[in-house]
Order: C-alpha cells, then structure tokens, then sequence
C-alpha cells in the first residue's frame, strides 16, 4: 500500500471523472434546466445516457485490448484530455437534440479509456493480497464525484446558467486530474516495484466467453446497473417531484456518495476476506429496500435511508465487477475480458434512465419504474450468489516454448 498509493489516486481521480463518474453522477442535475431551457421532455433529454453508454458497450472489447498490449498510461491520458473536449462539446448543446446527443457521443468517443477499466487494470497489476482493498480506495473517486459534482453543478448552473457546469468539468479534468493522473501513473505496474515480473497469468479472452462465470456475471451487471442507472439519473427529479428542494435533494444525493464511499472500502475489505459472491448478493439486495422506502413515501428520511442503502449497493458494483474478473479470468487478457463485461455495464446503464423517463413522461409518475426495480435488483443478487469458487491459474510453456496460462 505503501509503495502504490500514487497509483491509487490517480485511479480515483481518474474513475472519478471518467464515464461512470462525474457525467454518470451529475447528469440528472441538468434535467430540469435544459428541459426549461428547450422545452425537451425527461425522456429525450434522458436518451443521452444512452449515447455516454454506447462509447463503453462499442469501444469497451477494443480499448481493453488495447490496454493490454500498451499499458494503462498510453491509453488512459490522452482519453482524459478528450473527455474534457467532450464536455466543451456539450456545454454547446441546443436548441436541437442533435446537438445535445452529438455532445454526448463526443463524451464517449473521445473519453472512453477514462471507464474503471482502465484505472483497475493498473490496481489488479500492482497489488493482489490486498488486492479488494486498492480497488474500493481507487473506485471511491465515484463517490466523491456523486457528493461533490451535484452540489458543485447546482451551484455553479444557479449563478452561470447550465452550460457553464459542462466547461467547469471540462476545466477540472484538464487542469486538475490530468496532470496528477500523469504524475500518478508514470510508473504503475511491475516496473515500480523495480522487478522483472512474470507474464500475468489467466484465460484468453475467447476461452473466457465460453465458460459459464462470464455470462453469469455479465448477467447480472447488466440487470443491476439497469434499475441503479435508473434510479440515480432520476433521483433530483423524483425528490423534487416528491416535494423536496432542488437544494436538500442535491445534498440527499451528496449522502448517496458518501455512502458509496463506505461502500467501496468495506466490499473491498470483505472481499480480500470473504467470498466475493457472497458479499455482492448481500448488497445487491439493499437498493431493492431503498426502492421499497420510496414506494412508501418520498420524504426527508426516507429520501436519506434510500440514498445510503442505494450508495452501498453502487459502491459494490464495479468493485465487484472488477475485483470477480481479476480472480474468475486472471490478469492475462484482464483488458478485453473486462471491457467486455463492461458493455454489458453499459447497455445496461443507457436504456434504464430514457426507459424511466418514457414511464414518468407516460404516466406523469415514476411509481411504476420503481416497481419494476425491485425484481431486478433482486435478480442481479441471485445470479451473482450462484457463482462458483475461484479458478487457479499456472504458468505453462506451450509447444512453442512460450507462457500459456493453464486453468486448473
């Protein structure tokens, strides 16, 4: 821990700010303002998560590769300058939705290294004995971005106007995370440790496909991050709807990150310790409460106990996601196989939000979307508990007389 923190922190901020952080946790802020901007409805305004998750789903196969072959610095800084193009672009957005969508799709394009995995890759290659405990420290950069980006965004749009959030997150990764990314990341992996490391050892990705694990585990990050995606782009608006400010619903969703936070650092604890599918079907039951609480009444205290047991549930998900590829697959082809997984994360994360907001734009109510989330929750708890323990992998050399990972 000692020798790696400055790749932990140029992980957190790179995840933070990265597709599943600050675009992802702040994009339900410019709901309302750009639909009183344009007149554009929930849905369509919503859609645009769609086109932020298809850069993950497109790119996701490919940029792991990629990762694999170059490493993680090569790949991952010049993507955080793009993302930063990419909220320029948006900040530009409007009167038409095809300017807003094109931003979006510039975000994706151009930003699409800055995903988890990217920044897990450079965890799984320094650390394996307190391997969960790195990833939940270099993943709560999410949960930082979910307390400090709404309330940031909500601040800046109430004296500026909209399109300046969108240039001071640009702003922040260009001048801020960029360079400590760089800084952090000059020498991630075995050659910081000053040693001559073995080749990681795991499954290639095409045998990968082809055991029961990987469509497991895609199976059930695709149904989970369906409903957490929906809830959390729709969260200020359904606080707000359900009576609350504009200002205590951004603070109730500053609660949700912290939770996220201590959901990171305790599934990364537990899973250093404990199964690791055990510990994500126990929190993956708890947004399926916070859902229930919301169904009940929608009020300060139930607003809070939904958005702490939603953090949680969030704060384990992509630990787990990362943490269940490194230890089912191994670290050999860590990049594809990830990337992979990480398209079901987003195809997953774009249809739930437009999908609740066609239900609110349908029924003038999201009574109904959360309903439909209970059942998904639930689940994505009882696919991910069925998974077996972990495989053992050892170097072989083939008829070639090169390293073959063996799955014992």
């Amino acid at each position: 821990m000692r020798a790696g923190w400055g790749t932990i922190v140029a992980a957190a901020l790179g995840v933070g700010v990265g597709l599943t952080g600050l675009p992802f946790y702040t994009f339900g802020v410019f709901l309302k303002p750009l639909s009183e901007s344009f007149g554009w409805l929930r849905s369509e305004i919503a859609l645009g998560m769609m086109f932020l998750s298809a850069g993950t789903v497109l790119t996701g196969p490919f940029i792991g590769a990629l990762i694999d072959r170059s490493g993680v610095r090569v790949v991952a800084l010049p993507s955080l300058a793009g993302l930063a193009i990419g909220f320029l672009a948006l900040s530009q957005s409007g009167p038409s939705l095809a300017s807003y969508y094109l931003g979006w799709a510039l975000v994706a394009l151009l930003g699409c290294a800055t995903t988890p995995l990217a920044w897990t890759r450079a965890i799984g290659m320094r650390f394996d004995r307190a391997r969960g405990l790195a990833l939940g420290l270099a993943l709560t950069g999410t949960g930082f971005a979910s307390i400090f980006g709404p309330m940031a965004m909500q601040g800046v749009m109430a004296a500026y106007g909209w399109r300046a959030g969108y240039i001071a997150m640009a702003v922040f990764v260009f001048l801020i995370v960029l360079p400590v990314a760089a800084l952090g990341l000059r020498r991630d992996g075995a050659t910081a440790r000053g040693i001559d490391a073995p080749a990681p050892t795991g499954l290639r990705w095409q045998d990968a496909l082809r055991t029961r694990a990987f469509w497991t585990i895609a199976a059930s990050i695709f149904v989970m991050i369906l409903a957490q995606a929906s809830i959390t782009v729709h969260f200020v608006p359904l606080l707000t709807d359900g009576g609350l400010s504009a200002i205590v619903a951004a603070s109730t969703v500053g609660m949700l990150g912290v939770s996220i936070i201590v959901g990171r650092i305790t599934v990364g604890l537990l899973v250093d310790r404990f199964h690791a599918p055990r510990v994500a079907s126990i929190f993956f039951i708890l947004p399926a409460i916070a859902l229930a609480l919301l169904l009940w009444r929608v009020d300060g205290t139930n607003a809070t106990m939904a958005a702490i047991l939603i953090g949680l549930a969030a704060g384990a998900e992509v630990d787990l996601l990362a943490y269940l590829v490194s230890r089912y697959f191994g670290l050999r082809a860590y990049g594809a196989i990830y990337g992979a997984q990480l398209s079901a994360f987003g195809i997953g994360a774009g249809l739930g939000p437009p999908l609740t907001g066609l239900v609110y734009d349908q029924t003038g109510s999201y009574q109904l979307a959360l309903i439909a989330g209970i059942p998904l929750f639930l689940t994505g708890a009882a696919l991910v508990a069925t998974l077996g323990r972990y495989p053992i992998f050892a170097p072989l050399t083939s008829g070639t007389g090169e390293p073959e990972a063996a799955h014992i």
